[in-house]
C-alpha cells in the first residue's frame, strides 16, 4: 500500500508544475494582449521565480504526503488522517512560500514591503493545496471502491468457479446401482445385451471422465452420450420411456456444460411415476439461443432432493458463463408440464 501512495505523490510531482505553468500562462495572456507585450511586461527572472516557487510548493505537498504515509497510514483512521495531512499541507505551504517570497523579494528585488505580494501568492497557492490535496484523497477513495468491486467479482467468480467444479465432480451413485442392476438382470436371459449395456455405460462413464477438465462440451456430443444413457434406462422402463430429441445442425455446435442432458433425465425419472398408462415422454428442442426440455410431471410422493440439489448447482454453474441473461427461468413448472431452458452457450474464435 505505502508503495502505490508513493507513486500516487510522484505522479502529483511530476505533473502538476507543468499542469500549473500552464494556468499561469494561460492567466498572464488574459491581462496581456500579445506575446510581445509578454516579454513586454513580464520579466522572464519573475517567470522562472514563479516556476521556482511552483516546483517548491509541490515538492512541499508532495514531502508531507510521504510523511503521512509513513507514521499515520490511510488505513488506521482515515478522518484523522485527512484532518491532519489538511493542516500540515496548509502549514507547510505557508511557510514554503512565505520564506521563498520574503527571500527573493527582500533580498534579490530590494523591496521593503511584500504584505501585498504575501497576501496574493499565499492565497492562490493555499487553494491550490487544498485542491490538490482533495485530488489525493478523491483518488484514495476511488482507489478503495475498485478495489472492493474486484474483491466481490473475484469472491463472486471464485464460488462460481467451486460450484461448477462441485457440479462437474458429482457422480450419480443412483444412476449407476441401477446400470448394475440392469446388467445383472441381462446377464441372466440375454448375455449379448449385458455386454451392450456394459459397453455403452463404459462410454457413458469414459464421457465423463475424459470431460472432468472440461469446462464445456458441444450439444452434439452431448446429445449423443444422451442416446446411451437412454438406451440403458429402456432395458429397465421398455416403452414407457420415450425420447423425441430435435436440434438442429447449427445449434449442435453450441456448447453445454457436461452432464447437462444425463442429471435432467434422471431427475425426470426420478420425480415422475412411469407405467404403461403413464409413460414419460422425453422431448429436447431448441428456441432461439436456447435448448428447451420438457416432458410430463406425474410426481412422486418420494422427494429427490439430492438431485435437487445438483440442479441448483448446474444452474448456478449457467449463470457464471452467461451473467448477462441471469437469472434465466432454468426450472418451470406449468400445467402438469416440466420445463427446462438451458442457455447454448457460442464461444467466439479470436
Amino acid at each position: 500500500m505505502k508503495d502505490k501512495y508513493f507513486y500516487n505523490s510522484i505522479g502529483f510531482r511530476v505533473a502538476a508544475p507543468p499542469v500549473f505553468g500552464i494556468l499561469i500562462y494561460l492567466l498572464i495572456l488574459m491581462f496581456f494582449d500579445s506575446l510581445n507585450m509578454l516579454f513586454e511586461n513580464f520579466f522572464s527572472r519573475e517567470v522562472l521565480f514563479v516556476i521556482f516557487l511552483t516546483y517548491l510548493f509541490f515538492e512541499g505537498n508532495r514531502l508531507v504526503i510521504l510523511l503521512n504515509n509513513k507514521f499515520f497510514p490511510l488505513g488506521t483512521n482515515i478522518k484523522f488522517r485527512i484532518i491532519l495531512q489538511y493542516l500540515i499541507s496548509i502549514v507547510a505551504s505557508t511557510l514554503i512560500i512565505s520564506i521563498t517570497l520574503y527571500y527573493y523579494f527582500v533580498s534579490i528585488e530590494g523591496f521593503s514591503t511584500i504584505t501585498t505580494e504575501l497576501l496574493t501568492f499565499n492565497s492562490i497557492y493555499l487553494i491550490t493545496a487544498i485542491f490538490y490535496n482533495l485530488f489525493f484523497f478523491s483518488l484514495i477513495y476511488l482507489n478503495r471502491k475498485n478495489e472492493t468491486k474486484i474483491e466481490f467479482e473475484k469472491r463472486k467468480s471464485d464460488n462460481l468457479n467451486l460450484e461448477l467444479m462441485a457440479f462437474k465432480n458429482q457422480i450419480n451413485p443412483e444412476f449407476l446401482f441401477r446400470s448394475l442392476e440392469i446388467v445383472i438382470s441381462e446377464l441372466h436371459r440375454d448375455k449379448k445385451k449385458a455386454d451392450v449395456i456394459i459397453d455403452q455405460l463404459s462410454k457413458i462413464y469414459r464421457y465423463a471422465l475424459d470431460n472432468k477438465s472440461n469446462d464445456l462440451i458441444t450439444t452434439k456430443d452431448e446429445i449423443r452420450i444422451m442416446g446411451y444413457i437412454i438406451n440403458i434406462f429402456k432395458y429397465w422402463y421398455k416403452n414407457d420411456l420415450q425420447a423425441n430429441i430435435s436440434v438442429p445442425q447449427e445449434m449442435e455446435e453450441r456448447y453445454l456444460i457436461p452432464g447437462t442432458l444425463q442429471l435432467i433425465l434422471e431427475y425426470a425419472i426420478s420425480e415422475n411415476l412411469i407405467s404403461d398408462s403413464l409413460p414419460l415422454l422425453f422431448t429436447v428442442s431448441t428456441s432461439e439461443d436456447f435448448l428447451i426440455i420438457h416432458y410430463p410431471l406425474r410426481k412422486k410422493l418420494t422427494s429427490c432432493t439430492h438431485i435437487e440439489n445438483r440442479i441448483a448447482l448446474l444452474s448456478k454453474a449457467y449463470a457464471f458463463y452467461l451473467p448477462a441473461k441471469s437469472p434465466i427461468d432454468f426450472r418451470a413448472e406449468t400445467d402438469d408440464l416440466r420445463v427446462f431452458t438451458i442457455p447454448l452457450i457460442e464461444i467466439e474464435e479470436e
